[in-house]
């Protein structure tokens, strides 16, 4: 997955993504993700924000900088070295999570299982459940189907029985 980021004009970016069979989609960028990348790219050496047309990567390979290489040119950080990236974080995780907890084992090593996909599939949970319309949901995960996206729904039953006595009336 390749990201790149354009902006609207209208303080609005979006993130381009190439996803699998070489698909692209566009998902929006929060101003909280904005404020994170910006951090990132003053420490690699680079504006807080993209300029215009600017084709840096998203994320660069370990090591990279806007002094020692240049950052437009530069690929991104490949799939393999994100994922390990991602799996040293849960790692560490796990084992911080034994060091606190004696009785957090299990979960500890159900975070040592992780993988990188598994961050797609907490976004698509949360925003679900934070009750984003399930096809914007379904557009920003790139899925074809609403079918696909519901497996990210996560209802609670007594939520569904109140919700449905409520909002599913004859009203005699």
């Amino acid at each position: 997955m390749t990201l790149f980021l354009r902006s609207t004009g209208a303080l609005r970016w979006w993130l381009t993504v190439h996803g699998k069979g070489g698909k692209q989609r566009l998902v929006p960028a929060t101003r909280e993700m904005m404020m994170e990348l910006s951090r990132y790219r003053q420490h690699l050496g680079l504006s807080a924000l993209p300029s215009p047309n600017e084709n840096t990567a998203l994320v660069l390979p370990i090591g990279a900088t806007a002094s020692n290489e240049r950052a437009e040119t530069c690929a991104p950080l490949t799939r393999a070295a994100f994922h390990t990236i991602v799996k040293g974080v849960f790692a560490g995780a796990a084992t911080r999570l034994r060091q606190r907890d004696d009785a957090a084992g299990s979960r500890a090593d159900l975070l040592e299982k992780a993988y990188a996909h598994w961050l797609r599939h907490s976004a698509g949970s949360h925003m679900a459940d934070q009750k984003i319309d399930l096809r914007m949901v379904r557009d920003n995960l790139g899925h074809a189907s609403l079918t696909t996206t519901s497996i990210y729904l996560h209802v609670d039953d007594d939520r569904r029985h109140q919700e449905t006595e409520e909002k599913h009336r004859v009203d005699w």
